[in-house]
């Protein structure tokens, strides 16, 4: 009995002991991390365990005017941080072009802008601006039709779908198109048009400029929350002059496959991005048409150097390239007393460079003779499954 009240008492005892060097170990811990805390600042937004108990109150600067920092770059000229009160150049011309005049109190927006003019979606979308954008459903047809694949053109579709997706029912000035928000084609009033050439649009074409239309005779109910006397609504197109054709494909180096690849085909929903098109049916609707550039603006510097370094360690050679560095790897390999041995007893560096053409592993000639054979589409060429090569 007094065995077992003693072994009781000793596993409480160790128990204890356990529990005051756990939390002795914690303690330090937290010491530590104050420590590093108040030494080296708030880095990234950490926390000190004082203040997840709620033991620390949040720092804040005081003053009206609070100090302007500066630091030394690398040229040794003093450039100032920016604090509370201050904005960047970059905010400014932000800002800037965000307040600047506005291109149209509504602007129906065609699918040749949403793909290859996005900058200016993204310019109308900024806080600040007041245009109102109407995207037709028509448009976000041929986005659907466009974005499948692996080319240039799909992805520039699914990052117009993208965009269009996080600011549709977040921001009210950039809507879609209503369902009943048309005009039939037949009512619209072309001019100088033969009633028998009217037909000859495509019907997506015929979409586009019936969404347009009706905007055009509806503008009031758009802005009925502003008060515009005659307000002013545009087409936006691609310009004619930078109309984005395809692209060609480049041609690709021979490969050693003996399959021959397919060649890419072009995109058969490429033409419903001609923004000529669109804009000539526009104007014989007498709709108003706003011609975009498919780049962004370029951005100004007053009194740009000629010597401007860019910002960045960079070291004064520069970046070296691919070829530069293999180039290196290659010499490296040849020269003598890197610690290689030849197997077969010649001397270091003597080794002969492997032939052109070649890769890690040599193939024999008759391997390369058939393979030469397999790639003209002219000769057939019988193969068992185990290589041997049967004479036709």
């Amino acid at each position: 009995m007094a065995d077992a009240k003693v072994a009781s008492n000793k596993l409480a005892m160790s128990r204890a002991l356990g529990a005051a060097f756990l939390n002795h170990q914690v303690e330090q811990l937290e010491k530590s991390v104050v420590h590093t805390h108040t030494a080296g600042g708030n880095w990234r937004g950490r926390r000190s365990p004082e203040t997840w108990r709620g033991g620390e109150t949040k720092r804040s600067f005081s003053g009206a005017n609070p100090k302007i920092m500066k630091r030394r770059n690398e040229d040794g000229e003093e450039t100032k941080v920016k604090t509370d009160g201050q904005k960047t150049d970059r905010e400014e011309r932000r800002s800037e072009d965000g307040k600047s005049h506005k291109d149209a109190d509504v602007v129906v927006i065609d699918a040749s802008v949403l793909v290859h003019g996005l900058y200016h979606l993204k310019k109308w979308c900024r806080e600040g601006r007041e245009e109102i954008v109407i995207v037709p459903l028509e448009a976000l047809n041929t986005l659907d039709l466009l974005k499948k694949g692996t080319s240039v053109l799909a992805q520039r579709a699914r990052a117009a779908s993208r965009i269009l997706e996080a600011q549709v029912g977040t921001n009210p000035r950039i809507r879609v198109q209503q369902d009943d928000a048309f005009v039939p084609w037949d009512s619209i009033p072309f001019d100088d048009q033969p009633a028998g050439t009217q037909n000859t649009s495509p019907e997506w074409v015929r979409r586009t400029i019936c969404c347009a239309r009706w905007e055009t005779e509806h503008a009031a109910e758009e802005l009925k929350d502003q008060k515009v006397a005659k307000p002013r609504v545009v087409l936006a197109v691609l310009s004619p002059s930078a109309d984005v054709h395809a692209e060609p494909a480049n041609a690709a180096p021979i490969s050693a496959s003996p399959v021959p690849l397919p060649a890419p085909q072009p995109n058969r929903y490429e033409c419903r991005l001609s923004g000529a098109l669109v804009a000539r049916w526009a104007s014989k609707a007498g709709i108003e048409v706003l011609e975009v550039s498919s780049a962004p603006p370029q951005n100004h510097h007053p009194n740009p150097s000629p010597d401007a370094v860019p910002k960045g360690r960079r070291s004064g050679e520069g970046r070296r390239s691919g070829e530069e560095e293999r180039t290196k790897r290659g010499q490296g390999h040849g020269q003598p007393g890197r610690g290689r041995r030849n197997s077969r007893g010649a001397a270091p560096g003597a080794r002969p460079p492997p032939p052109a053409g070649t890769g890690l592993v040599e193939r024999p000639p008759a391997v390369m003779a058939m393979m030469e054979m397999v790639a003209q589409p002219s000769r057939v060429v019988r193969v068992l499954a185990r290589g041997e090569k049967l004479d036709p």
